[in-house]
């Protein structure tokens, strides 16, 4: 799969912005809510090197929704979503110059989950993959919006 190098960087100007919205949520302080420890890898077919795993800490309110795990940007919206048990899927549609469609899982356990999601461009229906790992490692105060 021959994929441009300009829409290689696109996507991975998205996927940073998605962590930098995620990690400028964090807060860490001692407090009421919960302090997870993020590591996300991502997998491109086609790359000729894999990028290194990435891990942010992220402050997340007592009351909040299996919505609040799943990394996105600002132009994604949630369109799908069920919980089963503890197995959280879901669906997001993203707009912008590179639409694209988000079919994701998230497992949880004990303070622990783990998750994955397939990102599809909807112009050249080339895919990634991106792999979530987290673990409560404290308590924090949440900054709410």
């Amino acid at each position: 799969m021959n994929i441009p190098k300009r829409s290689i960087l696109r996507v991975y100007a998205g996927i940073g912005l998605a962590f930098a919205l995620v990690a400028s949520s964090l807060a860490s302080a001692q407090g009421k809510d919960d302090l997870w420890e993020v590591s996300t890898k991502m997998e491109m077919p086609g790359m000729p090197m894999a990028m290194p795993a990435q891990t942010n800490r992220v402050c997340l309110g007592k009351n909040r929704k299996d919505e609040e795990f799943v990394p996105r940007q600002g132009d994604c919206r949630m369109v799908e979503s069920k919980r089963v048990g503890s197995k959280f899927t879901y669906k997001m549609e993203c707009a912008g110059n590179d639409p694209t469609t988000i079919d994701g899982a998230i497992t949880f356990g004990n303070n622990v989950y783990d998750g994955q999601m397939r990102m599809t461009m909807k112009k050249t229906r080339d895919t990634m993959d991106l792999t979530l790992t987290g673990k409560r490692v404290g308590d924090c105060v949440a900054v709410t919006k």
